[in-house]
């Protein structure tokens, strides 16, 4: 452990405290930005002899760059002859024991990253150091030196590869000592003055020197040389940007060196490696490893400020770096680090690709967003498809990427039409259907098997299969029409109604088929029939279809007892909202009574209601209520909400707090049929009249929205909303609408106005 002491008390510091007192002694930090400000990253060097009263050129001397020490070389006289076990320098500094005098050692004039207050000895401990065996020679040098004119300045030159030891030093201390060494590397701006130095044009101009025919083989030396330096320099500042970004609570859209650094880092994914020797082509790679890496970072953390700029880059250079990723891929030269990065850096941008497609897009980012987008809509799409699922097909279960390989393709299929359209000509969903249905026959031919010992592993195993199919499905089948045809042509439903019995013992299996479940009824009639029992491969009326639709386990799912926030429990009521929009759904639902249920959950009493819906979306109750507002945008599923005996009642008591219950409450007033039975209801018309006084707009809007649809063509209505109190209350929320519209010209307030209006008319007529 490195250990420091003060002398004149007597006090010492050890381990990380040491390490801090030496940082601090070294300026250390400063020593990093001044190396940084002084590195020459050209292939060759010289050497500068300044003379003492002359002006004298510099002394050329073709030097490749790696034969100087690697470290910051201060010249005032001809540098000594490198060798090749050069010993440290006896002024350095001692990591094991260190001890501090009186005397002050001679430091560089750039002010510490954090001064000292107090002249305690454990301050001078953080402040000063001074190795105790080269104490003497330290304090004679420094005398010598003061009784010497000062010639010249010393001249400053740095290589690469000092600089690649920093940012190693650096990621470690940030490990170690991630506060000290955060703040340090802030004040002294140490990641722009290393940014600074990725400068993708040596590296390019080295690869084409590369390539070039007829060059000397000593010229090619020095030019991998170069070219293998500055790429380690990359590999290593990119690991340190990485570190720091982690450890770091910064925002990535406040360091505003990262919109250039980011093109440069994604032009290094488009080197092309062809030509270059195995050992070269491994630097290549090493780099790439670390660059994928910073990048899925990068996105990770903040994906609205990281995300434009990656996209931008790639869209600009995607056919470049669909040869990377195919050199990723590749069996012959592929490191599985590499294959494994490159498919977790495609699987972080296609996720938030995926994310941006249901979200507006500003002027500002769109114009990146759409670099990619144009991409995933052509050909290219296709091409990355293709690799993909090339890749995963020859794989095998125990394969570590073949998982890997899915969830990329998962995410490309997710955020690319054209991806999924190629998936569906190349036969993804068939085939992924077929492996359930084989793989019902394997679970079924498992359990008549008398040997119960490895049935339980076996079955595990099988499950793991359906899992990784039926979120391969989900992503192929998202927002996409035609696929989901392809998958009922295919009996999906029929397949996964076989392996139901085995879904009911994994519940992370069955949360993954409800979720394909979901993706595949989203606004698509004819997978919501296919469900009921009435799609394609089943006789309508059949006793299968009646009484074992798949359906009727989702209902028997939902209705099942579940703690509380249970995530299968909420997506079988979310599966079922989206099921209610057939006519199919809605009458299964009818027959077998399953609505009833809705009048037996359990409701918090009035005082708290709406701390409840406030704490739980997930509650019971606030599934059902999200369940009967689906329900209530069809005739038919109003009607069978008032048929419950008391639902109407239970509805205004829940709406002043809940937005669902609201929402079916001024649903129910639009149906002509059921118009009269909500007038004859004290209770639901007080909410609605008092939602006219809500603070929120969205309520103003809803009960002003309701109350106008009652008054539409109802007499009944008209006679029982005429009284002084009722229309006072609708003529100052009127009132107050006119204002909030003239000073807002926003839809809702507009549409406030326009309810209130027609009903003031409606009421004086």
């Amino acid at each position: 452990h490195p250990c420091v002491r003060d002398e004149v008390s007597g006090v010492s510091l050890v381990g990380l405290p040491a390490l801090q007192a030496l940082l601090y002694h070294c300026q250390y930090f400063q020593h990093v930005g001044l190396s940084a400000s002084n590195c020459y990253c050209g292939r060759y060097t010289f050497y500068i002899q300044p003379r003492v009263g002359s002006h004298c050129g510099p002394r050329l001397q073709e030097s490749a760059s790696s034969d100087s020490e690697n470290s910051l070389w201060l010249s005032g006289r001809n540098p000594p002859a490198p060798t090749v076990n050069s010993s440290r320098p006896s002024s350095s500094l001692s990591t094991s024991s260190t001890v501090i005098r009186d005397s002050r050692p001679h430091s560089p004039k750039a002010p510490s990253p954090l001064s000292m207050t107090q002249d305690t000895p454990v301050s001078r401990l953080m402040a000063q150091g001074q190795s105790d065996t080269d104490t003497s020679n330290s304090i004679t040098s420094q005398d010598s030196r003061q009784g010497e004119p000062l010639a010249v300045e010393p001249v400053v030159k740095v290589t690469p590869d000092l600089l690649t030891a920093h940012c190693g030093l650096l990621t470690n201390l940030l490990a170690i000592l991630p506060d000290f060494t955060l703040t340090a590397i802030r004040h002294n701006q140490l990641l722009q003055a290393l940014a600074s130095l990725v400068a993708l044009g040596s590296v390019e101009k080295c690869l084409t020197e590369l390539k070039t025919p007829n060059i000397l083989p000593g010229e090619r030396e020095d030019i991998k040389r170069q070219f293998v330096t500055i790429l380690q320099f990359l590999s290593s500042f990119s690991k340190l940007l990485q570190s720091y970004v982690t450890v770091s609570e910064e925002p990535i859209g406040q360091m505003d060196f990262l919109k250039k650094l980011l093109s440069s880092l994604v032009a290094v994914l488009m080197l092309d490696t062809n030509g270059l020797d195995a050992g070269t082509r491994d630097v290549v790679c090493m780099c790439w490893v670390d660059v994928f890496m910073l990048l899925a970072t990068l996105v990770k953390r903040d994906g609205s400020a990281a995300h434009p700029s990656v996209c931008a880059a790639l869209g600009r250079h995607w056919r470049a770096f669909a040869g990377t990723l195919s050199v990723c891929v590749n069996e012959r030269f592929a490191q599985p680090l590499l294959h494994t990065v490159a498919l977790q850096f495609l699987c972080t941008v296609f996720t938030e690709e995926t994310k941006s497609r249901s979200q507006e897009v500003t002027t500002s980012n769109s114009k990146y967003v759409r670099s990619l987008s144009d991409v995933l809509n052509s050909p290219s799409a296709s091409e990355l498809c293709e690799l993909l699922l090339q890749s995963f097909e020859k794989r095998t279960t125990q394969d570590p990427l073949k998982k890997l390989t899915a969830r990329a393709l998962m995410t490309l299929l997710a955020c690319s039409p054209t991806a999924q359209n190629y998936a569906v000509k190349a036969g993804l969903i068939d085939t992924c259907v077929e492996q359930l249905k084989q793989t019902h026959t394997q679970l079924h031919l498992e359990s008549v098997r008398p040997s119960k010992a490895s049935h339980r592993k076996k079955e595990e195993g099988y499950l793991k299969e359906v899992k990784l199919t039926v979120e391969i499905l989900r992503s192929a089948l998202y927002c996409n029409d035609e696929c989901k045809v392809v998958a009922t042509d295919a009996h999906l439903t029929q397949a996964l109604n076989a392996l139901w019995p085995w879904l009911l013992l994994d519940d992370a299996t069955m949360e993954a088929v409800l979720e394909l479940l979901c993706v595949y009824t989203a606004n698509c009639t004819t997978a919501c029939s296919s469900l009921c029992g009435s799609g394609p491969g089943l006789v309508p009326g059949s006793k299968s279809s009646s009484t074992s639709s798949l359906m009727h386990s989702v209902m028997k799912l939902a209705s099942a007892l579940a703690p509380d926030n249970s995530i299968i429990q909420n997506l079988a009521f979310s599966l079922l909202a989206n099921l209610v929009m057939s006519r199919d759904c809605r009458c299964l639902l009818q027959k077998n009574n399953f609505l009833q249920a809705f009048l037996s959950v359990p409701v918090p009493k009035a005082a708290g209601v709406k701390a409840t819906s406030v704490s739980s979306g997930w509650s019971l109750l606030g599934l059902w209520l999200r369940l009967l507002a689906s329900l209530s945008f069809t005739e038919d599923g109003q009607q069978s909400i008032l048929r419950l005996t008391g639902a109407l009642e239970l509805l205004a008591d829940l709406a002043p707090h809940r937005r669902h219950a609201l929402l079916t409450l001024q649903n129910l007033c639009f149906c002509p049929a059921n118009k009269s039975h909500v007038i004859a209801n004290d209770k639901a018309m007080k909410v609605l009249l008092s939602c006219l006084e809500s603070k929120v707009m969205e309520t103003r809007c809803m009960g002003a929205s309701a109350i106008w649809a009652l008054l539409h063509n109802n007499q009944r209505a008209k006679t029982a909303l005429k009284c002084p109190s009722v229309r006072l209350r609708i003529e100052k929320a009127h009132t107050i609408a006119k204002k909030d519209a003239d000073s807002n010209q926003e839809h809702m307030n507009t549409y406030l106005l326009e309810c209130l209006e027609n009903i003031s008319q409606l009421l004086n007529t």
